[in-house]
């Protein structure tokens, strides 16, 4: 588990979570990202590490629509723009829902904790209290 600055994208920590786990014995197949990760350069480290990146690409603006891609008209504060479903999103669902679940404890949406070690134990007995709702 890595832990980073809230004002710092996370697709810097990608590349360090996979060399930790790597580092540990886990080797990943692939990797499931949405667009905030879309790089060739993250893409092209991924596949020197013998990960099949799979991560969803962003449409830039006159490119036609993939192949079972939906759009829709929307704004952007005054500005009209098409929004583009995206392709990949019913395999990440998964970790969309959990995160939706963890936001779901304001003490780990707001985060106040002086120390990185209180927040993880506040995490760890959120995913405790999950997974006893599920059982």
């Amino acid at each position: 588990m890595r832990l980073g600055p809230g004002n710092e994208n996370e697709r810097r920590q990608l590349l360090p979570l996979i060399d930790d786990l790597q580092a540990a014995g886990y080797q990943p197949d692939e990797v499931w990202a949405d667009r905030g990760y879309c790089s060739d350069g993250l893409r092209a480290e991924l596949q020197a590490r013998g990960i099949t990146p799979q991560i969803s690409r962003r449409r830039r603006p006159g490119e036609p629509l993939a192949p079972g891609q939906t759009s829709r008209t929307g704004t952007r504060g005054r500005q009209r723009v098409t929004r583009t479903s995206d392709p990949n999103a019913r395999h990440r669902w998964v970790v969309e829902r959990t995160n939706a679940w963890l936001r779901g404890f304001r003490r780990l949406t707001i985060r106040g904790e002086p120390s990185s070690k209180v927040y993880l134990a506040y995490l760890t007995l959120a995913l405790i209290v999950i997974l006893a709702r599920a059982l």
